[in-house]
């Protein structure tokens, strides 16, 4: 049978197949329709027969009626497309979208949660309690207050050079862009559910980055708290519908946001004048080209 020859009903709803490349279940093509309905797990998906498809359906037509009574309470926003978590406390149900097109969840399908920076645990959750651990990326993120600190400075200083033959920008440098790691990249979310087509939900979201061009420690840490935020509502989410008589504990100390760095541009004008003055002795022929590329890297400290 061709791409284009005329397609049986769906064996399922009766409904028209579609031509452009409809999805197949043991040998038989399946509507547009009954397809889109399935929101279940890529493996279960993959393996997926005739008859566990109509039994899929039938939970499907029993989740539509959780749907119905949604209401939200609370939405955990990280900013993606794909990273929007809706929770109804009073009915102890929560969804992985907030159009609820995705299967609606009891609280009580929750087993347990696990939140990561990278591979470094910071929450998880269970019937047996819920535990925040202690983060250090502040610390890390102060810790590269000095690599920041001489990269602004010898990028103000090599725009600064740059000007010093005729006062105007003549980007006969090149540019240099921050290349360092941040402390981490993603949180990475798991959730482990009691339920029969969903045995484990996993998603990252990215975390702050540093501008390549202007990279600010006081602007990594505020939207890493920001994203902390919302991490921290998603904990309390999980532990109203899913947690709520369990303890909560702190292992370490609490996420209490890092001290803001108090900038000094003292150094680098220091620097750049002392530049300008080697650069006048070399000029007036007092030391070499070559002892002026010497001094101006030590100042520099390259």
């Amino acid at each position: 049978m061709g791409l284009f020859s005329k397609k049986p009903p769906c064996p399922i709803c009766g409904g028209k197949i579609s031509w452009f490349l409809p999805w197949k279940i043991e040998g038989e093509y399946i509507c547009d329709t009954c397809y889109s309905k399935i929101d279940i797990e890529k493996n279960k998906m993959e393996h997926l027969t005739m008859q566990e498809l109509k039994e899929y359906l039938v939970f499907y037509e029993q989740n539509q009626l959780l749907k119905d009574k949604f209401v939200i309470s609370e939405c955990v926003d990280f900013g993606s497309w794909d990273t929007n978590i809706v929770f109804d406390y009073k009915n102890k149900l929560f969804c992985m979208s907030k159009n609820k097109d995705k299967t609606v969840f009891e609280g009580k399908h929750l087993k347990s949660f696990t939140i990561k920076e990278d591979s470094t645990l910071l929450f998880e959750g269970s019937k047996n309690g819920i535990r925040r651990y202690t983060s250090t990326v502040p610390d890390r993120a102060m810790a590269l207050v000095p690599q920041i600190t001489q990269f602004l400075i010898n990028k103000q200083m090599t725009r600064t050079l740059d000007k010093l033959d005729d006062g105007k920008e003549n980007f006969s440098v090149r540019t240099e862009y921050f290349n360092v790691s941040e402390p981490f990249r993603k949180f990475n979310i798991e959730l482990r559910l009691n339920h029969p087509y969903w045995t484990v939900i996993k998603f990252q979201v990215d975390g702050p980055r540093f501008s390549n061009d202007r990279p600010d420690v006081n602007e990594y840490i505020l939207s890493y708290q920001r994203s902390i935020g919302e991490i921290e509502k998603l904990v309390t989410a999980f532990k109203t519908v899913s947690f709520a008589e369990t303890p909560e504990e702190s292992v370490g100390v609490t996420l209490a946001g890092a001290k803001m760095v108090q900038r000094n541009t003292t150094s680098s004008t220091d620097v750049i004048e002392e530049i300008k003055k080697y650069k006048e002795l070399m000029e007036e022929g007092i030391i070499t080209q070559q002892e002026f590329e010497v001094k101006k890297k030590q100042l520099l400290g390259i």
